[in-house]
């Protein structure tokens, strides 16, 4: 009786069923049909991520196209359409577009956890976390490390990844998370980019980094993924194990171990169909950076047979792909595999792949001497139109220093606009750096007091009190220690200001009045210029005295202004007597040049120069001209040049330093010496050069027995009427 009443029972719900499915099953199967073909558009981008970016951007437009029309509300095939454009925008290096969709990625995730059903917000979640993962990648080319690392620990602390191993996007992300977290290790922290300088981490960083990787290596026997992803897991081991072993003198297990993955990667790409160019280029380039790094001996890896045997499936690879002596006795190894890494990044088109893989390998060739394949790598990039400001400010400002420091342009304009905007970027990543060390110290601080939290709260309580008031005093004793620097650098220069204007007094006085008096003992000077002597040696003294008055107390004061050389001139003509006024002509060529400058100063410097070639001038002539300068026109040309004894190389190497004493060339025991007088003038030069930053400078031309032209650099007033 019951088992009759349980068989119609059954029957009647299967005809239930059955009626029920075929009144659903045309809407119900376009519905399928259509996740159907956004699931393989998105397999098609997810496959094409690396190889073929803008293939794989097209079929994520198709699949967000079909989504937005027919599928709204299929939250998970949407996330996934996004994270993949984000994707396919990081691989070209479109920084802006790849934020806007992960930014899509959050708000459909927060849509879909508060509609959706508990059942289905795994892969929203798993989503969210690939999103958040792309975003750190992000802030790492853009050196915001803090940042990176902040979102990265974050995930980390979350535990989604943890939460369901055995799905296949989980295990996706969990290599992502790996493959990040490496990356942000071995290359954005402590970072060696052509590595030819050798690599250097801390012991802490050391051993950070050895539990990374060996948790890594348990963790990723249980996750599967395609090719691609395994290649990029790879690739972040083999460089991680290479860093450790550089930096743990050239240890050969370390630098094995590296090779193993290099080695796996080899294999993979030696797959029909499975070679793909972006991770081929890796493979080379980590060749390269082993071969350049001056903490790796090469006799690790020619040598030993722990790593040997590794290598020879990269050498077998590179030999078949590439007619480059690529081999390990080369001299030229290191260059070659640079070169061939460099050739398979540019057939990339991620152009920040361009420009890293030019820094890299110009940055060797500059350490090998190599400047000729420098200058070819720097052109390389010149020409690159793909790669943008911005879009990687390390390699960019690397960049920039390899141009200067190789003299790539004559052009001053390149240089100097080379050179800004280096300073620009340097000063950016040195913020970042900094924020990067205060998030780390604020980190270790909160892991430490994680790790102890078992303890009472009293103690944890007395623990952050504590904490936070010698927080309070290294911040107060820093700015009190930053205060007293500043003041006793303040002080420093005021007082070498003070004694520099007291040595520049001190020679003004001696040189200004010793050719009055060498004048006034020459017994067959006439009474009319002996009392014009003595009225100049005393317009000397005021003059002396109001300078002392006005520079010793406070500095010298510039006294910028607009300065005519002919009044200059007609001052200081009138102020140089000319004793041998029957042998030696004084003449000042007329001039209607203005410079920008302090007057004062400016006479004193014509003053004693012309009173020096006076001096050492006993027929002849003395000759003062001003003229534009032919190699700048920003400059004028002021030249005193006199006929005398002149001075030998010596004596003109010696000529404007201070811990000389300095001779006439025809008289070595005279007491009037050359020295004193025009280390002033290279003070007063210095002075407007500090005041005007044109380049003002002074320099002296002089043989001996054939004269002596003293050349100066004074800034040009900009007047069109000059």
């Amino acid at each position: 009786m019951y088992r009759r009443l349980w068989h119609i029972l059954l029957l009647a719900t299967t005809v239930a069923l059955t009626a029920g499915c075929k009144s659903a099953s045309p809407d119900g199967e376009v519905n399928l049909r259509l996740r159907a073909r956004v699931d393989s558009l998105n397999k098609g981008s997810f496959i094409n991520r690396y190889e073929n970016p803008h293939q794989s951007l097209l079929y994520a437009y198709r699949a967000v196209g079909l989504l937005r029309d027919s599928l709204p509300a299929y939250h998970d095939g949407m996330m996934r359409a996004y994270n993949n454009l984000a994707f396919g925008y990081y691989m070209l290096a479109e920084h802006d577009s790849a934020a806007a969709y992960l930014d899509s990625v959050t708000a459909v995730a927060s849509q879909s956890w508060t509609s959706g059903k508990r059942a289905l917000r795994r892969n929203v979640e798993v989503e969210r976390v690939l999103a958040e993962l792309m975003q750190v990648r992000l802030l790492q080319r853009s050196c915001r490390i803090a940042d990176s690392y902040q979102l990265l620990y974050n995930i980390n602390q979350s535990k989604v990844l943890k939460s369901h191993p055995e799905n296949y996007l989980y295990s996706f992300a969990q290599m992502e998370y790996f493959i990040t977290s490496l990356t942000l290790n071995y290359h954005y922290r402590n970072m060696a980019v052509a590595s030819s300088s050798g690599t250097t981490l801390s012991a802490d960083t050391k051993k950070a980094m050895a539990a990374l990787l060996a948790e890594v290596e348990e963790a990723r026997r249980g996750l599967k993924c395609d090719y691609a992803e395994e290649m990029s897991l790879n690739y972040a081991l083999a460089h991680s194990y290479y860093r450790l072993a550089a930096a743990s003198q050239s240890d050969p297990f370390l630098l094995g171990k590296a090779y193993d993955y290099l080695a796996d990667n080899a294999k993979l790409l030696a797959i029909p169909g499975q070679g793909c160019i972006y991770h081929l280029a890796n493979v080379f380039q980590l060749q390269a950076f082993i071969a350049a790094d001056t903490n790796i001996r090469r006799s690790t890896y020619t040598s030993h047979p722990q790593c040997h045997r590794k290598l020879a499936r990269l050498t077998e690879l590179t030999n078949r792909l590439y007619a480059t002596d690529t081999s390990l006795a080369s001299p030229d190894y290191g260059l070659n595999m640079f070169e061939v890494s460099t050739a398979l990044f540019f057939q990339t088109a991620d152009p920040y792949q361009h420009l890293g893989a030019v820094v890299a390998a110009a940055e060797y060739c500059l350490h090998e001497g190599e400047y000729d394949r420098a200058y070819d790598y720097y052109t390389l990039a010149l020409e690159d139109t793909t790669w943008h400001d911005g879009m990687a400010p390390k390699f960019e400002s690397m960049f920039y220093d390899g141009l200067i420091r190789m003299g790539y342009s004559l052009s001053a304009e390149d240089n100097t606009r080379w050179y800004a905007r280096e300073i620009e970027l340097l000063d950016f990543i040195n913020r970042n750096e900094s924020a990067d060390l205060q998030l780390q110290d604020r980190l270790f601080r909160s892991e430490t007091r994680n790790r102890y939290y078992g303890l009472t709260i009293a103690v944890g309580t007395a623990f952050l009190l504590l904490l936070g008031v010698l927080v309070l005093l290294l911040r107060h004793r820093s700015r009190v220690l930053r205060a007293e620097k500043q003041a006793l650098q303040e002080a420093k220069r005021q007082d070498v200001e003070r004694i520099a204007n007291v040595e520049t007094c001190l020679s003004v006085l001696r040189h200004d009045i010793n050719p009055f008096l060498s004048y006034l003992t020459n017994k067959k000077l006439s009474p009319e210029m002996r009392q014009e002597v003595l009225e100049q040696l005393l317009r000397t003294f005021t003059n002396i005295k109001n300078w002392t008055n006005l520079s010793i107390p406070s500095g010298l004061q510039f006294q910028a202004s607009c300065v005519s050389l002919a009044e200059v001139m007609e001052s200081v003509k009138a102020s140089c007597p000319n004793i041998h006024s029957g042998e030696v002509e004084l003449g000042f060529e007329p001039t209607t040049l203005c410079v920008d400058g302090d007057r004062q100063l400016i006479e004193i410097l014509l003053r004693n120069l012309v009173n020096n070639a006076l001096q050492h001038t006993q027929q002849g002539e003395v000759k003062v001209a001003a003229d534009t300068y032919e190699e700048d026109s920003r400059f004028v040309h002021l030249s005193v040049a006199d006929t005398g004894c002149g001075m030998d190389e010596e004596t003109v190497d010696s000529l404007f330093r201070a811990d000389r004493k300095i001779h006439s060339a025809s008289d070595p025991q005279a007491t009037h010496g050359t020295g004193f007088g025009l280390i002033l003038c290279r003070y007063i030069i210095k002075r407007h050069d500090d005041n005007t930053l044109r380049g003002c400078r002074i320099w002296v031309e002089s043989q001996v027995g054939q004269g002596t032209v003293m050349h100066c650099l004074l800034a040009k007033h900009n007047n069109p009427g000059t």
